[in-house]
């Protein structure tokens, strides 16, 4: 009768206490709660996000330098425009006539100057004839004072000689009325020659003012160069009847027709600058030690769904309005009282966007991440 082989009994698992495995699984849950929570606190120290952020864009007032009428519109409502474009022209008759009556103007301050400065020669001859009027009478007062000389020695020689019977009264008589003459004489002369010397000073002063009329200034005419200026300010208003674009940008707030009357410096309408765009992102006031200029960071646009677009900090505010308190008479205004809960102020920070499309709005609103370091900037020495 053959043998049976027994099997021999194989040794059972052990089984693991219910207990044991609960405590493990929430000693699991544990770690990844805390694993979880850590990472969560360092991303919020880290890589700091807010949602409180939205799409900006530079943006000026295009305002005419002259006001008129609007004779021409060339741009619409939303159209992009380039650097350059002409945007709408002003009414440009009246500085037309501003430039023809400028360029008149010109022509007769030239004429002016012209008219001057052969007065200016006149004076000069005058001046000239003066002196050589004044030297005549100079000349007839030194030749009456030597006649008046000659006939007082006469004179004198003849009274001698009449109390010795070697001249006659009628002699001396004569002499006489010789130097009384030649007295006369110079004083004729005297007062001709001090007509003649304020005759020179009259005709000096009205070269003076002549010369003054001219407006002459070394090489620059006073006149001329006053003629000048307004031609070129009535050509520069002319110039600005045309209004164009500084800078390549989109049309905005667009309300005006053709016939409307513009006002030098009053916006007319909108132009955003699509240069460059950046994201403003009011940022809690203990999320700041994190954020640095020049950090880069994410930007997400809610029109634009999941898109990214990256950016980098160009600025942090340093000041915004308090909400509460106000400094009168230089003293700060604390008001009378305290809040349990005390929000975190927000303060604006800039990002610039560095790679923008065409579809980008201002205003829209985007959610921003700060996602590094600003970058080191290695300090090489100068040989």
């Amino acid at each position: 009768m053959p043998e049976e082989s027994v099997a021999s009994p194989q040794p059972s698992a052990p089984k693991t206490d219910p207990k044991i495995l609960g405590q493990r699984v929430a000693l699991a849950i544990i770690i990844a709660t805390v694993i979880v929570a850590a990472i969560a606190i360092w991303t919020h120290d880290h890589r700091p996000e807010t949602d409180d952020a939205t799409l900006r864009a530079n943006f000026i007032g295009i305002a005419p330098q002259v006001s008129g009428h609007i004779v021409e519109l060339h741009v619409k409502d939303n159209q992009f425009v380039k650097e350059g474009d002409l945007l709408l022209v002003v009414d440009p008759r009246p500085y037309e006539d501003a430039v023809a009556s400028a360029k008149a103007g010109l022509s007769l301050a030239r004429k002016q100057v012209s008219a001057l400065q052969n007065a200016l020669k006149v004076a000069d001859a005058s001046i000239a004839r003066a002196e050589a009027q004044r030297l005549a009478a100079e000349a007839s007062v030194e030749r009456a004072e030597a006649e008046y000389t000659q006939a007082d020695n006469h004179v004198k020689r003849l009274e001698p000689l009449l109390a010795k019977e070697f001249a006659t009264a009628d002699q001396l008589e004569v002499a006489r009325t010789r130097r009384l003459v030649a007295d006369t004489s110079v004083r004729e002369a005297q007062k001709l020659l001090a007509a003649a010397s304020a005759s020179v000073d009259q005709a000096k002063v009205e070269r003076l003012k002549a010369d003054d009329d001219i407006g002459q200034d070394g090489d620059v005419n006073a006149r001329i160069a006053a003629a000048e200026a307004q031609l070129h300010e009535a050509e520069l208003n002319l110039e600005y009847c045309r209004v164009t674009a500084p800078f390549s940008g989109k049309v905005v707030n667009f309300n005006v027709s053709v016939g409307a009357f513009a006002r030098a410096g009053v916006d007319v309408f909108t132009l955003v600058d699509t240069r460059t765009w950046y994201v403003v992102a009011n940022f809690r006031e203990t999320q700041l030690k994190h954020i640095q200029e020049g950090a880069p960071a994410e930007v997400y646009l809610q029109f634009k769904g999941g898109k990214r677009f990256n950016g980098k900090v160009v600025g942090l505010a340093w000041a915004v309005v308090p909400e509460d308190g106000s400094s009168a008479g230089g003293l700060p205004s604390v008001p009378r009282n305290l809040d349990w809960v005390r929000l975190a102020q927000r303060f604006p920070v800039r990002i610039q966007v560095e790679n923008p499309d065409n579809s980008f709005r201002v205003g829209a609103s985007a959610v921003v991440t700060i996602t590094g370091n600003a970058p080191r900037q290695s300090n090489v020495a100068n040989p």
